[in-house]
C-alpha cells in the first residue's frame, strides 16, 4: 500500500541552494510525498520567491525567525555582528511529531542525485523496523566495511562497529564526562574527539537520511539550544540498547551536499565572512543572476560565480578569500575520510 511520506527541510539563508534541493526532489523522487521546509532566518523576500517557484511546498518559521532575520542584515550593514546561534530544536521537533512515521530529513544544501520511490523505501523501513538509512556518506564506504547484513530494494542492511564496554563507560567517553576522553586520548588510549565519535555515525545522520520518527526525537529530547552532535549519538547509542533497530544505507548516494559555502562558518586564519557573501549570492540568486542548477548533480563551480564576488567588490568576501575558506572547508571533511571533490 502507497506511503504518503513526509520530506523535512532544514533552511538558513541559502535559498539558491534551497532552491537545487527543491528542484533535485520533484525532479528525482516518485511515490507519495509532501515537502516542508522548516526555516530559521531566510529574509522573507527569498521565501517569497521560494514559495512562488514551489507553491506546494509549506514554509514554517522558527520562533526566533525575525530575530535572525534583523541579526543578518545588521551584520551585512555592519552595525552589529551577527551572534543568535541558537538552533530552532523546538520547530525541528515540531515538524517531526507532524510528519509520517517513516519521514525524510533533508537541509537546504543538500540535493537528490538519483531516481528513487520513496513509499516504497518508507514501508520497506517500517517493514524490516530499520530506524536509519543514510542516503549519503560523503564517499567513504570504511565505516561500512565487515558490517553488511541483508539487502533489498535497494538498501544494504549493516550493524555500527562500536567500541566495546558498558554503556555508561562508552556513554561517559563520548560527552568527555570529567574530562575522560581526554585523559584517556594524552594516555594512547583512545582516539581524540571527533576521530573517536565516528563510528558511532553509524547510529545516526544529521541530514540526508530516512528516519523512524520515534527514533528521531529520542534523539533529540535533550533539547540543546547549541548545535553539538555528540548528545545525538549517546542517546542513539542508549535507544539501540534498549530497541530492536536496524540501520540501513542505499546502495549506491541518493544525494550529495555542497563544500563551497556555509551557512555560518568561519576561519579565524581566512579572512573571509561567510554571512556577507551569502548576502551576495542570495541577491544574485534573486535577480536571476546565476542559475541555481549550474553543474548539476555536482556542486556550483566557484568559477561560474566569481562574478558576483567580483561585481560586489567587498573586502570582507574576495573571491580569493573564498578559494582560501573552501581549501580549508573542504580540508576539515577530508580529514575525516569524507570525498569533497
Amino acid at each position: 500500500m502507497p506511503t504518503n511520506v513526509s520530506i523535512l527541510v532544514k533552511s538558513f539563508n541559502r535559498p539558491y541552494y534551497l532552491d537545487r534541493c527543491l528542484r533535485s526532489i520533484y525532479d528525482y523522487v516518485t511515490g507519495d510525498y509532501t515537502i516542508t521546509v522548516l526555516d530559521d532566518g531566510t529574509p522573507p523576500e527569498y521565501l517569497a520567491k521560494i514559495q512562488a517557484q514551489y507553491p506546494l511546498v509549506q514554509l514554517v518559521r522558527s520562533e526566533i525567525y525575525d530575530a535572525k532575520v534583523a541579526q543578518l542584515r545588521a551584520h551585512v550593514a555592519s552595525k552589529a555582528p551577527f551572534s543568535l546561534r541558537i538552533i530552532p530544536t523546538e520547530m525541528w521537533m515540531q515538524g517531526v511529531r507532524g510528519a509520517s512515521d517513516i519521514f525524510c530529513m533533508m537541509e537546504d544544501d543538500m540535493w537528490i542525485t538519483r531516481r528513487f520511490d520513496i513509499s516504497e523505501l518508507a514501508s520497506y523501513m517500517a517493514e524490516r523496523q530499520i530506524v536509519l538509512t543514510k542516503m549519503y556518506w560523503g564517499g567513504d564506504l570504511s565505516g561500512f566495511e565487515g558490517k553488511m547484513a541483508g539487502s533489498g530494494h535497494g538498501l544494504q542492511e549493516y550493524v555500527p562497529a562500536l567500541p566495546k564496554g558498558p554503556e555508561w563507560f562508552t556513554r561517559m567517553l563520548l560527552l568527555n564526562t570529567f574530562k575522560s576522553q581526554s585523559i584517556l586520548h594524552r594516555l594512547g588510549l583512545v582516539k581524540e574527539g571527533i576521530y573517536f565519535q565516528l563510528p558511532f555515525y553509524g547510529l545516526y545522520s544529521v541530514a540526508s537520511a530516512m528516519f523512524n520518527k520515534q527514533y528521531w526525537l529520542h534523539l533529540w529530547q535533550a533539547k540543546q539550544k547549541q548545535a553539538d552532535e555528540v548528545h545525538q549519538l549517546a542517546r542513539a547509542l542508549n535507544w539501540t540498547k534498549r530497541h530492536l533497530s536496524r540501520f540501513a544505507k542505499s546502495e549506491e548516494e541518493l544525494t550529495q551536499t555542497s563544500f563551497t559555502t556555509s551557512a555560518t562558518n568561519n576561519f579565524k586564519d581566512v579572512d573571509f565572512d561567510v554571512i556577507v557573501a551569502s548576502h551576495y549570492l542570495n541577491e544574485a540568486w534573486y535577480h536571476g543572476r546565476f542559475d541555481a542548477m549550474q553543474n548539476f548533480p555536482k556542486d556550483l563551480e566557484p568559477a561560474y560565480l566569481k562574478p558576483v564576488f567580483e561585481e560586489a567588490n567587498d573586502p570582507r568576501c574576495t573571491y580569493a578569500n573564498w578559494l582560501l575558506w573552501i581549501e580549508r572547508f573542504k580540508g576539515l571533511y577530508a580529514s575525516m575520510g569524507v570525498v569533497v571533490d
